[in-house]
């Protein structure tokens, strides 16, 4: 049984707190409380205490304040605290006289004694400033937006952010396949495996469908081709599409290369569930390895096994429901553009407003809609006729169309590398490697440093000289540049593993283990390492190169 304080011996043991601390207050008895006004190191508190009640609870009435006009952001940060911590809770309040948004922070407390009410106090002080940092990081994001709706364009920034630092692979031993997502609608057989898998000069042979019903052998070789793997576990149309069967495994054979060597790929087909909207079907895709010869050894790529899995979804909207979304959006963006209203656009709209060719647009429409679902095959196939609409026209556009066009091989760059095809992400992230966007950096610099590109060593270190000759030492960096700082120095560390660099890895990691953002990355990495090392001591004992031996290294 819990015996309660009394009111009495909780108001005794605050003002206690208060006078060891030197702290100013005074004391309000109303009807149902007592309230406590006070002041802890230079700010104001109020500590109130209810009747049959044996606990404190304080709060920071103006921890922060901001106008009126940012209320929609004021309102997902204290959301997201909320969330996110367990001792305070934030809420806020508007002073109309000031046309001021007021901040407020609270807290509970059962256990009054000196040492509690300090640590909980000064912990006050932390998710003040806290929050604080969080609010000016996310205004700067909603100012560089130039958007009226800052809440969407901060959860879009935030989730692009979030996907870039997923990116940002640690080293683990095993092998992990990573999870893919992509698109709806008709999906042949070989349009996948020429984006996920590439099979060049390639012939096929035959397929069998391997099913509960039994087996099912295909023949001729247009219809391998065009085999609609969306349809495999799902017969009907639109409204009326339903999943029939729960797995399924396709043997794909075939003959490659001028040699006409046999090859085959396994796809296994499992259901993934359905909602109102999509039926989805997960598509496990394995290349089975090339026999070892003089032309392909063992360390050849063709000797490794290949696998990538994805998410694949069937609509149950069809063609016509599409093109009327997409004509409704393009025609209010247009309209919007047209009366002056292009803060009431985010970026997505207002790039699609100033497109005046329909098919370009409807393909903008839909690969943003997708890229900004995860569904990043399908984004592909869109973005890529926007690309190439615009390629041919580069030194005639207007700004306004170079940043479309750029914005373009930005996310067909970021799709590639979630497919972890890098050689094709590369591709269209070079296009961009100077122009001084920090989110296009870092995708180029995720998709060399993941695919073992030696060239991240070099483009690295010119990224951090441009940053040293833009900012005086004295300088305080800014946030965004700090954090950008600390992903390129993970991002060599990582890389420096990767090329058997073990000593430069550890000197980057070991100094990092003090910085709050990269400590746990480090943690890992160095971890990695320690077990790279206990295992080649196992295998076959080796000397590291010295980390300077040779002055003409790309590292």
């Amino acid at each position: 049984m819990r015996i309660r304080k009394k009111k009495e011996s909780a108001r005794a043991a605050i003002e206690q707190f208060l006078k060891d601390n030197n702290c100013e207050y005074t004391v309000h008895e109303e009807d149902n409380s007592t309230i406590i006004p006070f002041d802890f190191q230079a700010a104001h508190f109020v500590a109130a205490l209810r009747k049959q009640d044996d606990c404190v609870e304080v709060s920071f009435p103006t921890m922060a304040t901001a106008p009126v006009s940012q209320l929609p952001l004021v309102r997902s940060k204290c959301n997201d605290h909320n969330n996110s911590n367990i001792l305070f809770k934030f809420t806020y309040s508007i002073e109309h006289e000031s046309n001021e948004i007021h901040v407020h922070m609270s807290f509970f407390n059962n256990k009054i004694d000196n040492e509690t009410m300090a640590h909980q106090l000064k912990a006050a002080f932390h998710f003040q400033r806290e929050w604080q940092r969080d609010f000016d990081e996310a205004v700067a994001i909603a100012r560089d937006s130039d958007s009226i709706d800052l809440e969407s364009e901060l959860y879009k920034h935030q989730r692009e952010m979030f996907l870039l630092r997923r990116m940002e692979l640690r080293h683990q031993f095993g092998n992990n396949t990573p999870n893919f997502a992509t698109g709806t609608g008709t999906l042949p057989l070989w349009q996948l495996l020429d984006t996920v898998s590439p099979l060049p000069e390639s012939k096929p042979l035959f397929m069998t469908v391997n099913t509960v019903d039994g087996q099912e052998r295909i023949n001729d070789e247009q219809a391998i081709r065009d085999y609609d793997l969306r349809h495999t576990l799902v017969t009907g149309k639109g409204k009326q599409a339903r999943l029939t069967r729960d797995y399924a495994v396709l043997d794909l054979h075939y003959k490659q290369g001028l040699d006409e060597k046999p090859m085959m790929t396994t796809i296994a087909l499992t259901a993934e569930g359905e909602d109102d909207h999509s039926i989805y079907t997960r598509v496990t895709v394995t290349q089975v390895p090339r026999n070892a010869s003089r032309m392909n050894s063992l360390s050849n790529e063709n000797r490794q096994p290949h696998s990538a899995t994805m998410l694949i979804a069937l609509d149950r909207s069809d063609d016509k429901q599409r093109q009327q979304e997409f004509e409704y959006m393009w025609s209010d963006a247009q309209l919007k553009a047209r009366n002056g209203e292009v803060n009431n656009l985010d970026e997505d709209q207002e790039m699609l407003s100033q497109v005046e060719c329909a098919d370009v647009a409807y393909n903008m429409y839909w690969g943003q809609q997708r890229f900004n679902q995860g569904r990043y095959y399908e984004a592909i196939l869109h973005l890529e006729n926007v690309f190439n609409s615009y390629r041919e026209d580069f030194f005639e556009m207007n700004n306004a169309r170079k940043h479309i066009f750029m914005e373009a091989a930005y996310k067909l760059g970021f799709c590639y590398n979630e497919l972890g095809l890098y050689k094709q992400a590369f591709y269209y992230l070079d296009l961009m490697a100077s122009d001084g966007n920090i989110r296009h950096t870092m995708e180029l610099v995720n998709s060399m440093a993941n695919s073992k590109d030696l060239r991240l060593f070099s483009y690295t270190e010119g990224v951090m000289d441009e940053i040293k000759r833009n900012f005086n030492q004295d300088d305080e960096l800014p946030e965004n540049i700090k954090n950008f700082i600390n992903f390129l120095r993970r991002r060599r560390g990582y890389a420096f593993i990767d090329f058997n660099q073990l000593d430069k890895a550890e000197k980057i990691f070991t100094q990092m283990l003090d910085e709050e953002e990269n400590a746990d990355y480090a943690i890992n990495e160095l971890a990695y390492i320690k077990r790279l090392r206990q295992q080649r001591d196992q295998d076959t004992p080796a000397q590291e190169p010295e980390a300077d031996s040779d002055k003409n290294s790309p590292f």
